[in-house]
């Protein structure tokens, strides 16, 4: 505002610094030209001479707006389209944001139409297609924006997401070497081609892969971790299988820097350990390994390293192994198995019944209703332990983090699901099924609720035919002999 002021005072002040300098000095002008003669003042001149200039301003301005009358109205028009039409692109990719496919078509076509430019509209035709189901126009708008380097990227994208959605890895895995090729720092293009590459197998791609993600903060490095050991194992496996063991024991130790109580891993270095000669130190991994995590594979894994020993000796192993981490779930469930196995009931039930009630896992009501039926043939007291196993928690197991679909071994992909390096193990989820309760209960209950429903439990067959010896009713102070398979009656009983 001061500048305004202070730039009008001074146009102010010329103006009448040059009126009183022409009134002052008016001096006289004479003209002859063509017959006229004509005298006057400077200052009459002058301002003669501006009237003159502004007419003429007047005239060429009148004159050239005449004149690009057409082509300002042809120019307004277009403005005028090519605001609708991206206004109509504006409309259609809203449209594809809310999944309204036959407003994004309309919009599409409404967007061709105005702008009269297919390389700003054939994204939104593109998608539009694909959303309406059409793959073929779709596959062709996509091609065309292949053809053109700014949006080549993007049609490449597009195809690779149809060759997803038609589960064609076969065309979809060239599709992203293109696009990572063209867009190195594209997340999505990255994770595309490392699940690619993990579900061909191709091992070594992958890995380099996922190093280049990880190097370009794509992957985080934890979640890399996590992948690398799931390659290091399946490719351990695989060399194992080919009787390769030198190479999957490296393999192995590779997994095993990520997680060093791994069981699949352990397995196969204890096997290495073993087929060198080298017991001791196969025994040491395991006990290390447990130490860690413990974990029933490698109690098993342990007892086995002494193939001749006797269920009581196998007993002994056990508890070697498990001193100090007897007290956890997994360790009692080991001594009661190997107890069982050698018929030392008191030291089944003791490792059994020192697991806290809210601990108590379904395996471990599972043999405690084998103990009934086998030590006391009491069908009653299993059938109940049986009917808790079906309430209890269940057992952790080799758990999908995505589908919650459990394996009875580690694979590579959940065999349900087949995402890559989800399984753990964990805990499973329990199953809630939806009830709906009979009409005679509306009042009671107006709406169907969601109630957790364990397994059918089946009651436990006669210890007659379970063992194949007469019932406890029969003989009672007669122990049980030839007992079968503990895993075996227990699987019976459940």
């Amino acid at each position: 505002m001061l500048k305004f002021c202070f730039g009008l005072f001074v146009l102010i002040g010329a103006v009448t610094f040059a009126a009183i300098q022409l009134a002052d000095n008016p001096g006289r002008i004479s003209i002859d030209w063509l017959g006229y003669h004509i005298d006057t003042y400077f200052g009459v001149a002058l301002l003669a001479i501006l009237a003159g200039l502004w007419v003429l301003f007047i005239v060429y301005r009148l004159f050239r707006g005449i004149v690009g009358l057409p082509g300002g109205f042809f120019d307004r028009r277009a403005a005028r389209r090519r605001d609708e039409g991206v206004n109509a692109l504006s409309l259609g990719m809203a449209a594809i944001a809310a999944g309204d496919a036959e407003e994004a078509r309309k919009q599409a076509k409404r967007a061709e139409k105005l702008l009269d430019d297919p390389s700003k509209t054939r994204l939104l035709s593109a998608q539009a297609a694909a959303l309406g189901g059409d793959r073929e126009a779709a596959g062709r708008y996509f091609d065309a924006l292949t053809e053109s380097p700014e949006t080549r990227f993007v049609g490449l994208v597009g195809k690779l997401r149809q060759a997803l959605e038609a589960d064609d890895r076969d065309e979809a895995l060239p599709l992203a070497l293109r696009a990572r090729d063209l867009r190195p720092d594209s997340g999505f293009v990255a994770r595309t081609l490392f699940t690619l590459e993990t579900g061909t197998a191709d091992w070594d791609g992958a890995q380099k892969t996922l190093f280049d993600a990880v190097r370009r903060d794509l992957i985080p490095e934890a979640e890399a971790k996590r992948y690398r050991m799931a390659i290091d194992m399946e490719r351990a496996r695989l060399k194992q299988e080919a009787g390769d063991l030198a190479d999957a024991a490296d393999f192995a130790a590779r997994a095993l820097t990520v997680e060093p109580a791994f069981p699949p891993a352990v397995q196969i270095a204890v096997e290495a350990e073993r087929i060198k000669g080298r017991d001791k130190k196969a025994q040491r991994l395991l006990e290390d390994a447990w130490s860690a995590a413990p974990h029933p594979a490698l109690a098993k894994l342990y007892a086995g390293l002494w193939p001749d020993d006797d269920p009581a000796q196998r007993l002994k192993r056990i508890q070697k192994l498990t001193d100090g981490k007897s007290g956890g779930l997994t360790g009692r469930l080991a001594i009661a198995e190997a107890a069982i196995a050698a018929e030392l009931w008191g030291v089944a039930r003791t490792a059994l019944e020192g697991i806290p009630e809210t601990e108590r896992s379904a395996g471990a009501f599972r043999l405690l209703a084998y103990m009934a039926q086998a030590e006391h043939g009491d069908a009653a007291q299993a059938r109940g332990f049986l009917e808790r196993a079906g309430n209890a928690p269940a057992d952790p197991a080799w758990t999908c983090s995505d589908c919650g679909a459990t394996s009875g071994s580690w694979t590579v992909s959940c065999g349900n699901c087949g995402h890559f390096a989800t399984l753990t193990w964990k805990q499973p989820p329990r199953v809630s099924a939806l009830v709906v309760l009979p009409e005679a209960d509306a009042e009671l209950t107006p709406s169907p609720a969601l109630i957790e429903t364990p397994a059918p439990v089946e009651p436990p067959a006669p210890a007659e035919a379970v063992t194949g010896k007469p019932a406890a009713s029969e003989t009672p102070d007669k122990p049980v002999e030839d007992q079968p398979n503990p895993e075996d009656v227990v699987r019976r009983l459940a």
